[in-house]
């Protein structure tokens, strides 16, 4: 591995890396036959075949890779006894999903084969402590679950978001009951100089009992052993291309949406997805168009790192991540994004695309 307890990584500290180009090789269009789905909080490929999307106002739908059709759809508003809005979702023991619920700080279990809800846990959590809202992180990992916490009441536009969430990381038991708390946000966060767009900014993933989490503007990733005390991490430096820009962008004074339109804000690089599989890491950025004001524009730049080899490849140029889609993982050789956001088209596509 790279950069072995690197925690200060700096700019000309160059790691070098391979290019290549994305070439769209095949387009499914996406079928909606069971249920109307728009705009996912998240989606995960799994089975190397099916890809299970989950929206907050949109329920929970899923598609056939191989041809687009909807094949599971569960409209969780429908029900007005128990309406449900998920932050997120983790189906990595598909046809086992498992979906998080903020408002009552649930972890809820849903068989794909059954097409049921088999059951609910209660997450042990105190008055104090609550799950975010919407695209909040959650990974289940063996008999545990990992799932980002933060104050309860607090809204992410307070200034002190972060530093009041402490230990972000819950660890609980497959019954819900917590572990321990772990991991806090990095400083540049907790303790800024001056003032930031709050945002969702990190992503992680949990592969061979190792735990990695990528805050882009601390420029490497951090990979922690899930069988220590999380208070050492080893790092892997990330490789800088000329037009990432990844640390925080300052902004003059305190973020207020109301006076900001979202075309001119200012927002930092995010990973909006990290997936390690098969011995390979792969870190999905969203880059905010920062120097075209007159609409709200989004690129997306997608990393791959050989863990065995230690070799990174970085995609040459980025491309408009609503003309792409979401990268939501691999399947044989083809990179699988979904595009069902709707932003800047009516109609929905699953892009199977290859590294050139």
């Amino acid at each position: 591995m790279i950069g072995f307890l690197s925690c200060n990584v700096k700019d000309d500290d160059r790691i070098d890396f391979d290019e290549f180009d994305l070439n769209v090789e095949d387009v499914k269009v996406v079928n909606d036959k069971l249920g109307f789905f728009q705009k996912p909080e998240k989606s995960q490929l799994v089975s190397d075949s099916i890809i299970v999307s989950v929206g907050g106002f949109s329920g929970i739908s899923i598609y056939n890779l191989k041809n687009g059709e909807q094949i599971d759809f569960v409209n969780t508003l429908s029900d007005p006894r128990r309406s449900l809005i998920f932050s997120t979702f983790d189906a990595t023991d598909f046809p086992d999903i498992y979906l998080l619920e903020s408002k009552r700080k649930m972890v809820y279990h849903y068989n794909f084969d059954d097409k049921e809800f088999v059951k609910a846990i209660n997450l042990g959590l105190d008055e104090s402590t609550s799950v975010p809202v919407f695209g909040g992180k959650f990974k289940k990992y063996q008999d545990h679950f990992y799932i980002e916490l933060n104050a309860a009441e607090t809204s992410l536009l307070d200034a002190e978001y972060y530093k009041k969430a402490g230990e972000f990381m819950g660890v609980f038991d497959a019954v819900g009951k917590q572990i321990k708390r772990v991991i806090l946000y990095p400083k540049q966060m907790t303790h800024p100089k001056g003032h930031f767009v709050p945002s969702n900014y990190y992503s992680f993933d949990i592969y061979d009992e190792k735990l990695y989490i990528c805050f882009p503007f601390e420029k490497y990733i951090r990979v922690y052993d899930l069988r220590g005390d999380f208070e050492t991490f080893e790092s892997i430096s990330l490789p800088l291309n000329d037009y990432m820009e990844l640390d925080l962008i300052g902004i003059p004074k305190k973020f207020d949406p109301h006076l900001i339109p979202i075309e001119q804000r200012q927002v930092s690089a995010r990973v909006s997805n990290l997936i390690v599989e098969r011995g390979k890491l792969y870190l999905f950025f969203a880059i905010k168009d920062n120097k075209q004001n007159e609409f709200y524009r989004v690129f997306c730049s997608l990393y791959q790192l050989d863990l065995e080899e230690e070799k990174w490849s970085v995609q040459k140029n980025h491309i408009d991540l609503y003309e792409f889609g979401e990268f939501i993982g691999v399947s044989g050789e083809k990179l699988v994004y979904l595009d069902a956001a709707m932003v800047t088209k009516d109609e929905k596509y699953i892009n199977l695309a290859v590294m050139k």
